[in-house]
């Protein structure tokens, strides 16, 4: 039979080792939590030719592009996402245009470009998320007219 004080310890012992596993498996889950693995993703993107009119003397052109994940997610889990158009500037630099949009059912966005008579380069970037990498399209030329 054991006695009072001894059967006390054990007790605090057992107590002690399940708080100390418990312990470490909460966090190894905070760990695995804190560090998840970002899904890649990667722009498609596609220019409509450029239309020269009397309402658009300098040219205007859709850019139309297309988020999507690279591995197993489905294209309408990437809806809601920001995507920015940059531009290429004369000294080599790309530069935000001031267009941003989110994209909508299976991550496509739409951008109206203006000025684009005497020819020019965009590019979609997508900054990233919580989930999600951050990518950027293949720069898409705009030839001149």
């Amino acid at each position: 039979m054991l006695s009072k004080t001894l059967a006390a310890r054990a007790g605090a012992v057992v107590a002690v080792a399940g708080l100390a596993v418990g312990g470490a498996a909460a966090a190894a889950n905070a760990a695995t939590e804190h560090h998840k693995v970002k899904e890649l993703t990667e722009i498609l993107a596609t220019v409509s030719p450029t239309k020269i009119n009397k309402h658009h003397p300098h040219g205007i052109a859709l850019i139309t592009g297309q988020l999507l994940g690279t591995a197993q997610v489905p294209h309408n889990q990437i809806s809601g996402q920001r995507i920015l158009l940059e531009r290429l500037q004369s000294n080599g630099t790309w530069r935000f245009t001031g267009q941003s949009a989110v994209t909508g059912t299976f991550g496509k966005v739409r951008f109206l470009v203006h000025r684009v008579k005497g020819g020019a380069t965009f590019e979609l970037v997508f900054r990233g998320s919580k989930n999600y990498a951050a990518s950027t399209s293949t720069p898409i030329s705009i030839s001149p007219s």
